[in-house]
This record gives structure tokens, C-alpha cells and sequence, in this order.
């Protein structure tokens, strides 16, 4: 299937995509809003203090951040989900509450994020900020310090600083003296030496809380109550919904029309049958309860482009026949309800238009229809001539509204049709009647049903075969075909019939039928 097929797939059925999209995101639309609220809150963690250290060391910063991995899987281990549920007298299980509790550890910082989703905002934000307490409260026994320990750290660093002060504050006193005394210059040598032994013993008390600065867990961002629920999305799960209909209604139309084997543009007669196509009539619609005479549009709208479509499969059917003209047309079908009936009438209407002696030839003796179209009589036909060699058949056949056109219907339908069509006694009518008339058109029974056709179409000068567009199946056309082959049949061409709109530039062609002095047609008729 090449682009150009592809895209024509598309526009002609491009309704139908648009249909499927919308009423799939029509239904992602209804399903969100059917669906329980979800909401979503989250507490944030800052593990170490880089934030409060004015030359953050790095190895600290480094510590920090894989240590949210370790607090990260800490926060949905049992022991801090079972505290969580009991502090906040949840009731429910720790086995029902891991699902709903995320740990997002950053990958570049030493932020660590809680994530909780339930269907209750105020509960969702409890939830998470009791999580973030309970990693809080954890973290110590992580470590392996102790909370004594680090007091002590920090009491013994409160004190020393106090202590440098104090004696930095009495050395600015005692050098501020213009003439110190041998005991004012000692005291200052004293405090000098207790200031050096002080900052260094400062500088060791710093070093050993930087050992646990890295492991302290700040609650920096709280969890509050979500104000709108984070699911469902109601505009994704409408785009989602109808980029999957539009999906699927396109999958399904390739699939389809890759699946479709019928005849449907004139490629697919060239590349099937190896048969020109003669002609495309488009796809008429009309009221069925109408008279039978509004199908044949060359006689009540000759204007028409339909009529026009006829007349252009006439010229090339003349044109096929340049050397010997056609005197003798015979049109036929591989199944019932293709249109053939109805194509031989127009056909023998726009000849008869032309100037030509046309008589056209009911030869379904199973399932007659000329006499319907052309609302005439069926008493005598066909069978009257060949059963009662001394009719004349000039006492038979019948004139229709249109000048030059003669039609012979198929009188009583017998019991034998096919032995009455290979007779000798209907050849020597046919030779009779082509020496009246300028031109036979002859209606048959489809070629599968029956074998009259592929009988009949060795008596004559050309053969057209009728193809349901859309409708006709490669098969059965395919096995028509090679039954007129093998009858010995002039096969002149082919006939697109209810061609749809727009295949490849064929018109698609609206008769109304609602007055007598309007267009008429319909798609279904004999034969």
C-alpha cells in the first residue's frame, strides 16, 4: 500500500478517525471524572548541615548524599511504617501502607523527599511528616553515635568558646596597660598560653562533631494538606484516551482495507484482471420506492454526470472496437447485484442518444429486470421467439421512451434457461435481430450462478464485465473472467460500478429522488 493510498484512506474516512478519537477521550474524560481523587503530599529531609556551615567540607557533602540512600530505604522498613501507623492510630497495616509511601532520595543533593498518596488530604500530609519524624528519630541508632555523646560534644564546645572569650577579653586588657608590672606582664604570658591551649582544644572538639555533622537530619520542609488531588489527570487522561483512539480507529482502517480484496480504483483491474477499465460509475443513492425507470439517469437527467459517465465508457467502447465494430455487447457479472441490469440499460440508452439502432435483450430467463426498468410487459419475449418458430419478432419487441431504442424482454421464465440460450434456434434470432438493428445489447445472469452467460458470450462480438466497487470480491471476479476465457469470449473490459467518493478522482455522484424532474438512481437494482 503506498503513501498516496494511504493518505487517501485517511481523508475519506477521516469522519470516522475524528468520531473514534473523540469519543474515546470522551470516555478517558468520564472515567477521570468518575475515578476517586488521589492526592499526593510531601515532606523534605536535609541530611547533614551544609546549609548552616559557612565552608561546608566536601567528603561531609559527599557523606550526606549517600547517606539519603540509606534513609531513603530506611523509610519503608517495617519498624518506621509500624510507628507511623501506631502514633497516628491509623488503621490499617503496614503491608496496606508500604505501597502508598515513596522515599525519593536526590541524586546530587542531600535532600531526601517522602512522598505519601492516599485518598485524604489532611491524612496523606500526616502521614508523611510522621515518616519523616520517625527517619529523624532513627537516625542516631543509624549512625552508631550516641545522643549523650554528641550533647557532651556540643556542651564541652559551648564551654570552651565561653572560656576563649573570657580570656581573650582579660589579654585585651592586661596589653592595654601603657606600664605593666613584672606581675601584669606574667598574668598576660599565662592567659596567652591558656587562649593556645583553648583553640586547640576547640579545634579538637570540632573535628569530632564534623564526624557527625554529616549524619544530622533536619525536617526542612513539612507536608501540608493538598489543596487539588494529583490523580487522576483529567486533560492527560483525555489526551491519552484519544491519542489511543486515534490510534486504533487508524490501525483498524489499514487493517481493514489491507484485509478488503475487493476492486475498488482501476489499478486494482489492471493488476488483477489484466483488463482495462472502461469506465467508473459513482455511487448513486436514491429512494427505493421510487418507479424503477428513475435508475436509468441517461433518460431522465442525460446531463448528468452519471449520464456523462456512460457516454465516456460508449467512446471507449468504440475505440476497443475500431476494426470491427461491436454489433453484438454483451454485459455481464460474476455475482448478483452488481448492476449489470441497470448498466445495460444505460448503456443501450446512450447508444440509442448517439443515432444507433439499439435493441436490448433480456436474456436472464431467472431473474428478468429490463421489463421493470423500463415499465413494460413481460407476456412475450426471449422464450416466445425461440419456443414459436413462426413468431415474428418484430410483434415482440417493444419501443421505449427513447428514440432508437428497441427492447426485447425475457417473456416466460422456462424451465431450461441455459438449454434455450445455446440453442440453434436463439442464434438465428440474434443473426435475425443484428440485421435490424445497429447494435444488441444483452443482459445475462451472473457468470457464478449460472453458465447462460459464458454460453451466450461466445455468440458475441465483446463482453463487459461489471464490478461492484467495494463489494466485488479479487476471487470471484477472477473465476468469472477466466469462464469467459475459456468460453472463447471477446472480453472488451470492465465497468467500475458504486465507485466510493473520492477513489482516486472518481466523482461520487447524488441523485435526489424526491421528484419526478430531479436526478434519480439507486444503488440496488436486478441483476
Amino acid at each position: 500500500m503506498d503513501l498516496r493510498r494511504q493518505l487517501h484512506i485517511v481523508r475519506t474516512r477521516l469522519w470516522l478517525i475524528l468520531l473514534v478519537t473523540i469519543a474515546f477521550g470522551g470516555a478517558g474524560l468520564l472515567a477521570a471524572t468518575l475515578a476517586p481523587r488521589q492526592y499526593e503530599a510531601r515532606a523534605t529531609i536535609l541530611i547533614g548541615q551544609s546549609l548552616s556551615s559557612v565552608n561546608p567540607d566536601y567528603n561531609q557533602l559527599l557523606t550526606s548524599q549517600r547517606l539519603t540512600l540509606t534513609y531513603a530505604s530506611l523509610a519503608t522498613r517495617r519498624p518506621i511504617l509500624d510507628a507511623v501507623i501506631s502514633t497516628l492510630g491509623l488503621k490499617t497495616t503496614a503491608d496496606d501502607l508500604l505501597p502508598r509511601i515513596d522515599a525519593e532520595p536526590s541524586q546530587t543533593t542531600a535532600f531526601l523527599t517522602i512522598v505519601v498518596r492516599g485518598r485524604d488530604a489532611a491524612e496523606t500530609a500526616a502521614i508523611a511528616n510522621e515518616v519523616a519524624n520517625q527517619v529523624i528519630a532513627a537516625s542516631p541508632t543509624v549512625s552508631g553515635q550516641q545522643v549523650d555523646f554528641a550533647k557532651a560534644i556540643d556542651e564541652d564546645l559551648q564551654a570552651t568558646r565561653t572560656e576563649i572569650e573570657s580570656a581573650s577579653m582579660e589579654a585585651a586588657r592586661l596589653q592595654a596597660i601603657t606600664s605593666p608590672t613584672p606581675r601584669d606582664q606574667a598574668d598576660l604570658f599565662a592567659l596567652q598560653d591558656r587562649l593556645a591551649s583553648l583553640r586547640s582544644t576547640y579545634a579538637s572538639l570540632l573535628g569530632f562533631q564534623s564526624t557527625t555533622a554529616s549524619n544530622l537530619l533536619t525536617l526542612i520542609e513539612p507536608a501540608v494538606a493538598p489543596t487539588s488531588p494529583s490523580a487522576p489527570s483529567r486533560f492527560l487522561l483525555t489526551i491519552l484516551a484519544g491519542i489511543l483512539g486515534l490510534l486504533l480507529a487508524t490501525a483498524i482502517l489499514f487493517a481493514a482495507e489491507y484485509l478488503n480484496d475487493s476492486l475498488k480504483r482501476p489499478e486494482d483491474v489492471e493488476e488483477v484482471l489484466g483488463l482495462p477499465t472502461l469506465g467508473s460509475i459513482g455511487r448513486l443513492r436514491g429512494d427505493r420506492s421510487v418507479n424503477e425507470v428513475y435508475r436509468l439517469v441517461t433518460l431522465v437527467n442525460p446531463r448528468s454526470p452519471a449520464a456523462e459517465a456512460y457516454r465516456s465508457i460508449r467512446a471507449n467502447v468504440d475505440f476497443t472496437s475500431v476494426d470491427r465494430p461491436i454489433r453484438t455487447l454483451l454485459v455481464a457479472s460474476a455475482t448478483a447485484s452488481e448492476g449489470k441490469t441497470v448498466t445495460a440499460g444505460n448503456l443501450a440508452l446512450v447508444f440509442a442518444q448517439a443515432g444507433r439502432r439499439v435493441l436490448l435483450i433480456d436474456a436472464d430467463l431467472r431473474r428478468p429486470g429490463v421489463h421493470t426498468i423500463f415499465r413494460a410487459t413481460n407476456a412475450r419475449g426471449v422464450t416466445s421467439l425461440v419456443l414459436d418458430p413462426n413468431l415474428d419478432p418484430a410483434r415482440v419487441v417493444q419501443m421505449t421512451e427513447q428514440g432508437h431504442l428497441t427492447i426485447l424482454t425475457s417473456g416466460p421464465l422456462p424451465p431450461n434457461p441455459a438449454e434455450i440460450l445455446g440453442s440453434h434456434r436463439f442464434g438465428a434470432i440474434l443473426e435475425q435481430l443484428a440485421a435490424d438493428f445497429d447494435l444488441i445489447v444483452i443482459d445475462t445472469p451472473p457468470l457464478q450462478a449460472v453458465a447462460d452467460a459464458a454460453i451466450l458470450s461466445a455468440r458475441v462480438d465483446g463482453t463487459i464485465i461489471v464490478v461492484d466497487a467495494g463489494k466485488s470480491r479479487r476471487e470471484s471476479v477472477v473465476r468469472a473472467r477466466d469462464t469467459l476465457v475459456r468460453a472463447g469470449a471477446q472480453i472488451l473490459g470492465v465497468v467500475l460500478n458504486r465507485v466510493a467518493r473520492d477513489v482516486d478522482g472518481a466523482a461520487y455522484i447524488t441523485y435526489a429522488a424526491a421528484a419526478p424532474d430531479e436526478d434519480r438512481a439507486t444503488s440496488s437494482k436486478p441483476g
